[in-house]
């Protein structure tokens, strides 16, 4: 009989346990604070990570949450309306919104302005105001309150874009080519499925809807739960202030 003496030499590696795990955590807990703790202050020199511009906005949808100037937060996200980004406002980091950073979304060319001009009734200088109360579920003495990337443009074009990062708010410049297409098909040739044919205010990713199925069929979540998950997402401290319609609910049901 052979015997493989270089096994027995060499016994099988035993799994650590779960305590095993956090103790070899542990040992290293400070360093891990000290990494988060600096992800809430901005890098020193405090300059844009594509140009020599100021860092004013993070973004914590790109990987490893970047620093842009205005200009190059604009230019990197024209085709990434959902990504979410942050202020740097002096000794903090505040939620803002893409739609705040002066952000619009063009539909038709690539992410780029439309040729032809701007679809009659939009005012790309119109003011900045929260929610229309009739969207809303929240009380006429909450609208000062309103944090300012729950904010939308008054007047114009801008829709509340769905998605699986959360209820986004944005204003949309259509492209009115003479060979363009209905507003409602430009919008599902990018991915978004509009609530309503001829008065478009909020559209769904794909994304989204395909999500939603899937937690319905495998979790069971209801329509209403999920919703309130995504309003979840976009405001963990206001919730109730991000916007619910009729036409939202219906669609998930």
């Amino acid at each position: 009989m052979v015997i493989n003496v270089g096994v027995l030499e060499h016994p099988l590696k035993l799994y650590k346990t779960q305590n095993g795990y956090l103790r070899q955590w542990v040992e290293h807990r400070n360093k891990y604070l000290d990494a988060l703790l600096a992800m809430e202050a901005p890098p020193n020199p405090q300059k844009c990570s594509i140009c020599d511009g100021d860092r004013i906005y993070r973004c914590l949808g790109c990987f490893s949450q970047p620093l842009f100037c205005t200009q190059c937060c604009r230019k990197q996200h024209y085709m990434l309306p959902f990504h979410r980004i942050k202020q740097w406002m002096g000794t903090f980091f505040e939620d803002l919104s893409l739609c705040l950073a002066g952000m619009v979304l063009h539909l038709g060319h690539c992410g780029q302005p439309c040729p032809s001009g701007v679809p009659e009734g939009m005012d790309q200088h119109a003011n900045r105001v929260p929610f229309p109360v009739d969207d809303m579920e929240w009380c006429m003495d909450e609208l000062d309150d309103v944090p300012p990337f729950l904010w939308v443009p008054q007047g114009g074009n801008h829709l509340t874009l769905v998605d699986m990062t959360g209820v986004h708010l944005l204003r949309v410049c259509y492209c009115v080519c003479p060979t363009s297409q209905q507003f409602h098909m430009q919008l599902l040739d990018l991915g978004l499925l509009s609530s309503t044919i001829d008065q478009l205010k909020t559209a769904f990713s794909f994304s989204v809807l395909n999500d939603f199925i899937r937690n319905n069929l495998e979790c069971g979540t209801s329509a209403s739960n999920y919703y309130n998950k995504l309003q979840r997402i976009m405001s963990n401290i206001f919730p109730h202030l991000v916007p619910v319609s009729a036409s939202i609910v219906c669609l998930f049901v």
